[in-house]
């Protein structure tokens, strides 16, 4: 029989963390915050159940169900027209080749109905008038602006989209480095111990090469390993919006490190004094 050996802490959350997703796309409604969701759209708490979706969202990105809920939620029930396209062209993406043509053409034309009531909101809102709409008295500069507007929007919830991708993409780069890592540290343990004392110096030497397997430390410090991964441990009073700050030198960055240490911080986000986080290199600049 094969001894048993010990599996480090890291590699453990590697593989957490990579099959955390996986594990509830087809079987959303088994997730607690599915069932929140449920909830709250029953008792016609819309916001609250499209929060729900969000969270739930925030640890299953590639889930089709939920990208398709959440956008009916905000088209149908909170007006949000922007978020529905967003999400409804996720769904399209993740959904791939499952759907039919005939299915593909109906949620492209939802996407348009969606955008075209963006439109006549925000031309209610602003007193815009379409072209056929429009006196001989009106100045045509001014729909020009608007039109210019309405096309810049449209390009914000491009690049929101095209953000998105260059974070999944970093954070699955930083997820094959954890696992590389843990594949490295696991071999060096398993190699026949060397006689004397200098077997002792290098079999230390080896294992501090890798990533630091304590999962707490000296509050307030950053600790950066041999393949490029960053780690800082949290101090007293910080928010991940705090460590943002500090390690991004923008608090809105925020949700990178959330997204990088989802197992390590649990549903609830709650930080301790010590707890070691993971810090992804910062996206690049759209």
């Amino acid at each position: 029989m094969k001894a048993v050996r010990f599996i480090p802490a890291a590699a453990l959350a590697a593989c957490i963390v990579l099959t955390a997703c996986s594990d509830y796309v087809g079987k959303e409604a088994t997730h607690p915050l599915y069932a929140k969701y449920e909830t709250s759209k029953s008792a016609k708490s819309y916001r609250e159940a499209a929060e729900s979706l969000e969270e739930f969202l925030s640890i299953c990105p590639k889930s089709p169900k939920a990208h398709y809920d959440v956008a009916k939620l905000y088209k149908e029930n909170l007006e949000n027209y922007p978020a529905a396209i967003y999400h409804l062209t996720k769904y399209l993406e993740l959904s791939g080749e499952t759907l039919s043509k005939q299915d593909q053409a109906d949620i492209r034309g939802y996407i348009q109905t969606c955008e075209r009531m963006m439109f006549d909101s925000y031309r209610n809102r602003n007193d815009i008038k379409l072209a056929d709409e429009v006196q001989p008295s009106v100045d045509p500069a001014k729909l020009a602006a608007k039109d210019n507007e309405i096309a810049a929007l449209r390009e914000k919830i491009q690049k929101y989209i095209d953000n998105e991708k260059v974070i999944l993409a970093q954070n699955q780069e930083l997820r094959d480095r954890l696992a590389r890592a843990s594949s490295t540290t696991t071999a060096t343990t398993t190699k026949p111990a060397q006689s004397g004392s200098s077997a002792s110096s290098a079999s230390t030497a080896t294992a501090t090469r890798g990533v630091p397997s304590s999962t707490t430390g000296t509050p307030g410090t950053t600790i950066a390993s041999e393949n490029g991964v960053r780690y800082y441990y949290v101090a007293k009073g910080d928010g991940l919006q705090a460590i943002a700050q500090k390690m991004y030198g923008k608090a809105s960055m925020w949700k990178i490190i959330q997204d990088a240490n989802k197992e390590t911080l649990g549903e609830r986000g709650i930080l301790k004094i010590g707890q070691k986080l993971v810090i992804p290199p910062a996206p690049a600049k759209q």
